[in-house]
């Protein structure tokens, strides 16, 4: 495993490493000029590659859960690790274990680093030899960093990529995000039943954020926490923009806004934490961060009610698909 560090004239850093193509860290200013962390990740190497949370790893080939850890693909059935019972972001042979190759490189707008790997035909139960690059890139001239998925494959498969950062833009304090406001624009998103989705529906009150507002201002509602012990779930942008998602924290003054060429995010507040030491010195504790992982809706491939099954990459296609953070 190697570690990567990239830095801008904004002095903002960014530490990638090549297990699972991962983000480590990343450093930026708050309002009176001082540099933290802005993401939470185990302080121990070992507990970083092992543990299940998949802190900042490029979760795949499927993020989200796959129903019964089984789907049909060309009249075909597939077989993928079980979790509880359901298959979870690729499972522990998924690319979040994976060591990544890496080539360094810049041009006039970025620092670059471009990670790939090669998955076999049937790793981790999906078919086709895929060929997948992970693209990081460091603006310098804008305070953002960017991820571009860019991957083939020989045969039809499935494949829905993201990135399991855990986010707490006051992370060093020892804070939760609780107090962070959260907007995403989105008037709808997928119900959640027994862990997995259901059916696309409005956003009732307690789980909008289309008006920005504190995280536990509903959070603690009975109906979220006895389903999810907290937000989880896949919310459908209404439009695509340079700010589909913002997270703003009134004691740094730092704010993240998240663009993406992916239709949702689901936006998942660490419900259920490992109690790993993080890098913030402190035991990892429910909603110390909170995750949006940018994607095709989860589980397309078995959902009834979703007619259009974005997470199959056909044999003759590419699959291109971006993430931007703008620190701010």
């Amino acid at each position: 495993m190697n570690y990567i560090e990239l830095e801008n004239e904004f002095k903002t850093k960014v530490i990638l490493s090549t297990f699972g193509a991962s983000i480590v860290d990343i450093k930026t200013l708050d309002y009176m000029g001082n540099l933290g962390s802005i993401v939470t990740v185990p302080i121990n190497q070992k507990e970083f590659e092992n543990a299940t949370s998949y802190f900042g790893k490029t979760i795949g080939r499927t993020g989200g859960r796959i129903s019964n850890s089984k789907f049909v693909l060309n009249g075909k059935e597939y077989f993928i690790q079980s979790n509880d019972p359901n298959g979870l972001h690729g499972g522990t042979d998924g690319l979040s274990y994976k060591d990544f190759n890496y080539i360094l490189s810049e041009d006039d707008d970025a620092y670059i680093c471009t990670f790939s790997y090669y998955s076999p035909d049937l790793e981790a139960g999906y078919p086709g030899n895929l060929t997948l690059k992970v693209i990081y890139k460091l603006f310098k001239k804008e305070n953002k960093l960017s991820i571009n998925y860019v991957a083939s494959c020989d045969k039809d498969t499935l494949l829905n990529l993201s990135n399991h950062a855990y986010f707490n833009l006051n992370a060093e304090s020892g804070n939760n995000v609780l107090d962070h406001y959260l907007y995403i624009n989105a008037s709808k998103m997928e119900e959640i039943k027994n862990a997995l989705p259901n059916k696309i529906v409005e956003c009732e009150k307690i789980y909008s954020f289309k008006n920005s507002h504190k995280i536990k201002d509903f959070l603690f509602d009975e109906k979220i926490i006895n389903n999810t012990n907290g937000y989880d779930n896949p919310y459908i942008f209404d439009s695509f923009c340079d700010n589909q998602i913002e997270l703003y924290d009134d004691v740094t003054k730092r704010k993240l806004t998240v663009s993406t060429s992916y239709p949702a995010v689901v936006v998942y507040t660490c419900n259920y934490p490992e109690g790993l030491l993080m890098n913030n010195h402190r035991k990892q504790k429910a909603y110390d961060a909170v995750c949006l992982e940018c994607m095709f809706l989860p589980n397309s491939i078995n959902s009834d009610f979703l007619s259009d099954k974005k997470d199959i990459l056909r044999k003759e296609n590419y699959y291109n698909e971006t993430i931007t953070f703008k620190f701010n």
